[in-house]
């Protein structure tokens, strides 16, 4: 090995110390996607230095834009910050395109420890457009002095002053609107173990958590970077993303996971089971439209899996029967424990208790954990063939409804 003439090692004496940091965050991209990927909702897409360092895109939800920021030392979101004023900077600049849509756009810092700053947390905390107004008057107020003068323009440093320009000089309803939707995210300090904290709300065994979180960063990483030499975007969409996930657990965890083979049904498919007497049930006691649609959707993928499993050999037919026999039996308990709590009360109030109780039920099927509208849609097949309901009277309050 070289040595100095001081006898230390030459390599160690040129270290640049600067290079953690800046490795940890360019490796923070990867590990913020994999955490998006696994949050992200069914239909979206995740991207890495396409739209932003990390960004999710779905038709209906909008676009989230994020700015990640490693913080081994420095605050990247203080009120002096060079890495918060640019990123607005550049933020202002893309809302100026006439074509981009602000309105279903969140704009989102994520730093991955907990930090802070007076301006940045005004910024996040602004619903409205009067309170992100007053969150720019505040920032301008604070950076540059008040207006008309702005007696501290002129103490501001050189390294942030092109941005505060741009910012401040932007056009005002662009710049409201981004920061009524911008949002700072804050990791724990540890984005390793952000991701295993989403993952073990997963139906997963706690001794299996690293693993997946490990094997499911690599498979995002190795993705993005085919994608990059190809010089494709580097896009994964959510449910590409969940079907890699959803094989490494059933390889390591077989026997706690139950995968849903069901397509969520359209809103004209949901639609087209309101007549359903199990819809009805939901009638009788007061549900809003909405829940209605939702019960009808966690029907149609309930009935979708079953038949899935039972074609695919992942559940064996009679374990169905005993599931309905444990559903049955557990609404029985439920009902009795709601009659004797609430039985002073109306019989809607009374079944919207008992409702809102068994869609919180969960029970395995064969050891296995089943996705979340298995069981609520199960409920909703026992009701509607009348082996289970929700007001106290509903056989009744059915023949009186039909007759009408």
């Amino acid at each position: 090995m070289a040595t100095s003439k001081g006898g230390g090692s030459s390599r160690s004496k040129n270290r640049r110390t600067e290079v953690p940091g800046q490795a940890l965050g360019y490796g923070l991209q990867y590990t913020r996607m994999t955490q998006l990927l696994l949050e992200a909702p069914a239909g979206s897409f995740c991207s890495m230095e396409y739209l932003d360092d990390v960004a999710q895109q779905h038709a209906d939800k909008g676009t989230r834009l994020i700015q990640s920021k490693s913080a081994l030392t420095a605050n990247p979101v203080a009120d002096r910050a060079k890495s918060l004023w640019k990123t607005l900077s550049n933020w202002t600049t893309l809302g100026a395109d006439s074509d981009y849509d602000l309105e279903k756009t969140v704009f989102e810092i994520y730093v991955s420890r907990p930090v802070g700053g007076q301006l940045v947390e005004a910024f996040a905390n602004a619903r409205t457009l009067e309170e992100a107004r007053a969150a720019i008057a505040l920032a301008r107020d604070a950076l540059w002095g008040k207006s008309p003068d702005f007696a501290l323009k002129s103490t501001v440093a050189d390294e942030i002053a092109p941005y505060l320009e741009r910012v401040f000089n932007a056009d005002q309803t662009c710049l409201e609107r981004i920061i009524c939707n911008f949002q700072l995210t804050l990791g724990s300090g540890s984005p390793q173990a952000d991701i295993e904290a989403v993952i073990r709300t997963h139906p997963v065994s706690a001794t299996k958590v690293a693993d997946i979180a490990d094997h499911m960063c690599g498979v995002v990483k190795r993705r993005v970077d085919e994608l990059l030499e190809a010089g494709r975007p580097a896009v994964i969409a959510r449910d590409t993303f969940y079907g890699w996930y959803a094989a490494y657990l059933r390889k390591v965890d077989r026997d706690t996971v139950l995968p849903s083979r069901a397509k969520a049904p359209s809103e004209e498919e949901s639609r087209g089971q309101l007549p359903k007497i199990f819809v009805q049930q939901l009638d009788l006691i007061g549900m809003p439209f909405e829940d209605k649609l939702e019960a009808a959707s966690d029907y149609l993928m309930a009935a979708a899996d079953r038949t899935a499993w039972a074609v695919s050999g992942e559940v064996d037919e009679s374990s169905f029967d005993d599931l309905d026999a444990a559903l049955k039996r557990s609404w029985k308990n439920k009902r009795r424990t709601c009659g004797i709590e609430h039985g002073s009360k109306p019989g809607e109030i009374q079944g919207q208790a008992l409702y809102s109780d068994c869609m919180d039920f969960t029970t395995p099927l064969q050891a296995m954990q089943p996705p979340d509208h298995f069981i609520p849609g199960c409920f909703h097949r026992l009701a509607d063939d009348l082996s289970i309901g929700w007001h106290p009277d509903y056989e009744q309050q059915l023949k009186v409804k039909k007759a009408a």
